[in-house]
């Protein structure tokens, strides 16, 4: 779904209570957040939802329907946005402490919207906390929950299966001139494992496919994105058996999660050999 379209739903107050903004950067998922808030609690009838979207003057809560910010004196009381507390995560207190606020009445309009800024920095028992209200919401009022991050893929699998995820888009372009000869190269060694079977092979991919800028950052996205592309041109210039299409896919899935263990202290080069090792040994071909 795109997000024009997450926009008028939100207007029409038909917009899934759970929602996923993902991708793009940091600010423009906030203005996206903002921009649904203003649209699901706007007082202008449903076609003149949200105001700035239809050339209006902004009616008293979309005017008021800012991001939090020091020295901002706008504010509205029915937008509440959680943000990160600890250096790493969002702590469990003031996940709980955000979601009481869920059981009251509005103060002005007539639903509430809560914002989680990085929700993939949810631990365990916060993210929890947030599932069983998402599974046990309040009915009174009409509710929006927005959680924002990077990849919707750091987010667990609970708050995914309960949530429409909405991508964004790309921060920037992936330079295919870049891709491309890494791509070139790449087939080069997956062409001569499917082959000969040697593991070397898979090992000389991993190499290759780290040749790309950016890794030295552990939370940089991008390089890890520039591999998944090399690896989808790679299906783009080759004629696959099913099998060896969707492990090449898998392999491409896995790698955008990439930052998530890099954080952990993992190398980048052993988790590329790792994952590589592991979606691709199995596709090699019997040499008997």
């Amino acid at each position: 779904m795109n997000f024009d379209s997450v926009v008028q739903l939100a207007a029409e107050g038909r917009l899934y209570p759970s929602v996923i903004l993902y991708g793009s950067g940091q600010e423009e998922r906030q203005q996206a957040a903002l921009e649904i808030a203003r649209s699901f609690l706007c007082l202008n009838p449903v076609p003149q939802r949200p105001c700035a979207v239809h050339g209006l003057e902004p009616c008293r809560h979309c005017r008021r329907l800012v991001w939090p910010a020091k020295g901002e004196e706008l504010f509205h009381p029915d937008l509440h946005v959680l943000e990160r507390d600890l250096r790493t995560s969002t702590s469990v207190a003031a996940t709980k402490e955000f979601l009481v606020q869920a059981y009251s009445s509005p103060f002005e309009a007539r639903g509430q919207v809560y914002v989680i800024a990085e929700a993939d920095t949810l631990g365990g028992a916060a993210a929890d906390a947030l599932l069983k209200l998402l599974e046990e919401p309040p009915t009174r009022t009409p509710r929006q929950f927005l959680l924002l991050a990077a990849s919707q893929l750091d987010l667990l699998v609970t708050l995914r299966s309960r949530s429409l995820a909405v991508f964004l888009g790309s921060r920037e372009g992936l330079e295919t001139d870049l891709i491309e000869p890494v791509s070139q190269d790449l087939a080069m060694a997956l062409d001569a494992f499917f082959e000969d079977a040697a593991a070397i092979h898979l090992l000389s991919a991993a190499d290759i496919l780290g040749r790309f800028d950016g890794w030295q950052d552990p939370r940089a996205r991008r390089p890890w994105a520039m591999a998944a592309a090399a690896l989808v041109h790679y299906l783009e210039m080759r004629s696959l058996e099913p099998r060896q299409r969707r492990a090449i896919l898998d392999l491409a899935q896995e790698l955008l999660e990439g930052p998530r263990w890099r954080m952990r202290g993992i190398t980048q080069s052993r988790l590329l050999e790792g994952w590589i090792v592991r979606w691709l040994s199995p596709l090699a071909p019997s040499m008997t």
